[in-house]
């Protein structure tokens, strides 16, 4: 009989991210893995803390998504006195009825 830890399982099934990665210090270049949500890891070059993805998250191809008019995908939702908002983050505009509307 052998004994499993649950807590390394549970982080080997847990949703990751994969890709190029490079260090903020040293400007090392590599493939690295991490859990979602985790954005700095570990640079194998220098060893400091300073590895993020090299790419930004996005869609992938074949997925719809919601762009801004100024061609910025980058967009933020958040509640404001209690309404849903989608705004972008390059120019501002609202684009909240991109996604709620029928």
């Amino acid at each position: 009989m052998s004994v499993i830890s649950l807590a390394d399982e549970r982080e080997k099934r847990s949703p990751s991210w994969s890709g190029t990665c490079v260090c903020l210090d040293c400007k090392h270049e590599w493939v690295g893995v991490a859990p979602i949500g985790v954005m700095f890891v570990d640079c194998p070059s220098c060893g400091l803390p300073k590895g993020h993805p090299k790419h930004p998250f996005g869609a992938s191809e074949g997925d719809s998504f919601f762009q801004c008019d100024c061609g910025s995908e980058a967009l933020t939702a958040y509640f404001r006195n209690g309404d849903f908002r989608l705004m972008c983050m390059a120019c501002g505009t609202n684009c909240t009825d991109a996604v709620l509307s029928p």
